[in-house]
């Protein structure tokens, strides 16, 4: 490769990446917007409100690795639910944006040992950095569950019903792909030719 053609390509490699930080930007804004407007509860006893997880989501969207080089070549690379950082207290996200069939409840530790009498061991938290007293579990709500909460609390509407029962699964990382795809031809045919203007005045 001669000096030309790599003076050329490290042009064009700020001037992608320039232009490649507005479309992540743009990318994690219409993820935040869909957070916003799809995982909503309006239940306030709810412990599995996303509102509760936002920044860190938004953080962790963030400092997700979009450009990567392989070789010599740039590439810009999208989170998927797959490859997003969904550890620690972001498990619930996972869990909600992965969708839920049949109808679930909200069980805190101290409940389900009043409930069946013995502590649960076989369940993961929602979030396990809480404090222990604070640990919540999500239960498929059936018939052995719904008669535990009568017998135990006297009141079959005690318990929190898992506000994303019932949902298919949330496409806010594919939608936000799709824009970035139908976007990135032109975005690059536009790079390139200013580009290649800036190149000419500066050969």
């Amino acid at each position: 490769m001669n000096k030309e053609i790599r003076k050329f390509n490290g042009i064009l490699e700020k001037d992608l990446i320039l232009s490649l930080e507005i479309v992540k930007e743009q990318f994690i804004e219409m993820i935040m917007s869909s957070y916003d407007t799809d995982l909503t509860v309006t239940n306030r006893r709810s412990k599995s409100d996303p509102q509760l997880y936002r920044d860190e989501f938004e953080e962790r969207l963030g400092e997700f690795e979009y450009f990567r080089h392989g070789g010599n070549q740039l590439k810009f690379v999208l989170p998927t639910i797959n490859s997003f950082d969904f550890g620690g207290r972001l498990r619930i996200i996972r869990h909600i944006l992965e969708g839920t069939v049949g109808i679930y409840v909200e069980v805190n530790a101290e409940d389900y040992e009043k409930m069946f009498g013995k502590k649960i061991y076989t369940r993961d938290p929602l979030d396990a950095t809480v404090p222990k007293k604070e640990l919540i579990y999500i239960m498929r709500y059936n018939s052995i569950v719904r008669a535990a909460e009568i017998n135990t609390f006297n009141n079959n509407k005690y318990l929190v019903k898992f506000p994303f029962s019932n949902t298919p699964p949330f496409r806010m990382f594919e939608e936000g792909a799709e824009f970035v795809e139908n976007n990135m031809d032109v975005l690059v045919k536009d790079i390139t030719k200013d580009t290649v203007k800036k190149f000419k005045k500066t050969a």
